[in-house]
Order: C-alpha cells, then sequence, then structure tokens
C-alpha cells in the first residue's frame, strides 16, 4: 500500500508515474555522473551518459514504480526511489523482464562481472524487514537548495510511525554526514569483486 507524503518544509512533493521515467532518468545520469558505482556499472565510451540514462530507466520501470514509491518535486530536479518492506528482491520472473533493458545499459560483456558484484551486494541485503532506499538524486544545478531533505525527510516519517527500520548502499563516503543526519548508522564497507568500487551499508533502526 502506498501513501501520499507531504514535505516537513512545505515543499510539494509528487508521485512519479512512467510518463515521468525519461526526465528522471535524465536528471539522475547527471546526479550520479561521478558516482563510483555507477561509473562503473555502465563502464567507459563516448556513450556512458545515454548508457546511464538507460540503467535508470530500468530501475525506474522495473524496480521501483511498480511498487509506487518514487517520488520527485513537480520540476523533475530530484527524485527519491524506494522498495517497501520485503519488496526489494527480484524474483526469476522480474530478472528476466528487467535483463533485456539492464543489458543495454551495460553490453553483453560486462554482464558477468555486474552480475558477481550484484549478487554480492544482495547477498549482504538485510533479511529483517525494512524500507529501502534504493536512489536519491538531485540535478546538479539544484544540489544545495534542501531537495534531498524535502524527499528524505517525509518518507523517513512515514516509517517511523510504521515502526520499521531504513536501509540503503551508498558508494560515495562524502554521503554518510548527510545520511547520519537522519539517524542511519554505518553498518559496514563493503568489498565487491569484479574491480568494482566498495559501497558503505548503513541502517536506520526502527524507533
Amino acid at each position: 500500500m502506498t501513501m501520499p507524503l507531504q514535505a516537513p518544509d512545505g515543499q510539494p512533493i509528487e508521485r512519479a508515474n512512467e510518463a515521468d521515467i525519461p526526465a528522471l532518468a535524465r536528471m539522475l545520469a547527471a546526479a550520479f555522473a561521478a558516482d563510483p558505482f555507477w561509473r562503473w556499472l555502465v563502464g567507459n565510451g563516448d556513450d556512458v551518459a545515454e548508457r546511464m540514462e538507460l540503467g535508470f530507466a530500468a530501475q525506474l520501470r522495473h524496480l521501483a514504480l511498480p511498487h509506487g514509491l518514487v517520488y520527485c518535486t513537480p520540476a523533475r530536479t530530484a527524485a527519491a526511489l524506494w522498495s517497501p518492506p520485503s519488496q526489494w528482491h527480484l524474483g526469476l520472473r522480474q530478472q528476466l523482464q528487467v535483463l533485456p533493458d539492464f543489458i543495454a545499459a551495460i553490453g553483453w560483456r560486462r554482464l558477468l562481472p555486474v552480475q558477481r558484484a550484484i549478487h554480492a551486494v544482495q547477498k549482504v541485503h538485510p533479511a529483517q524487514p525494512h524500507y529501502y532506499l534504493q536512489v536519491l538524486g538531485v540535478d546538479p544545478a539544484c544540489q544545495g537548495q534542501g531537495l534531498g531533505h524535502t524527499l528524505l525527510a517525509p518518507m523517513l516519517r512515514m516509517a517511523d510511525q510504521r515502526h520499521t527500520p531504513v536501509y540503503l548502499e551508498t558508494a560515495n563516503p562524502d554521503n554518510l554526514g548527510f545520511y547520519r543526519r537522519y539517524g542511519f548508522e554505518l553498518t559496514s564497507e563493503l568489498s565487491l569483486p569484479a574491480g568494482a568500487p566498495p559501497l558503505w551499508l548503513m541502517w536506520r533502526p526502527a524507533p
């Protein structure tokens, strides 16, 4: 079940839908242009930005929008992609559905190493029911305006109301201080195979 959110700072928040995929994928590709994990994920080449857009479009279409927990600003300058409790993992049928879009983003030659890295991430994903913050991204031109807070705070408030913890991974250690301000605790640094950069795992306990 989904529910509308209201930002505590009075800023409007909208629930995204299929029509928003191109704009949000483009914005997220710009927001994560320097992210170590995403840059490793799509590899090198002149079309990195385009393939990163394809990757985020696939994530929106297959991993986030089906749960109805993608929230964004009206101008599509920031977005938060969530999974509800016990819904973060894809079943076999869903994996087959996402595979063509996934390969379009990373290429056939990178499929095996990327799958190894993703399997390692999934292997340590907490079993306890929780809200999972897949992605929080802000357009580089709009960073520093509090949009991350606008999107993050109301969902955390809802998690607290439901006495449910929250989990995330980040490949950027500069993000740790930001998330700590919202009650997240660093649980571990995860080393990944296949030359992938490390991830920092963070957990926000239920109140």
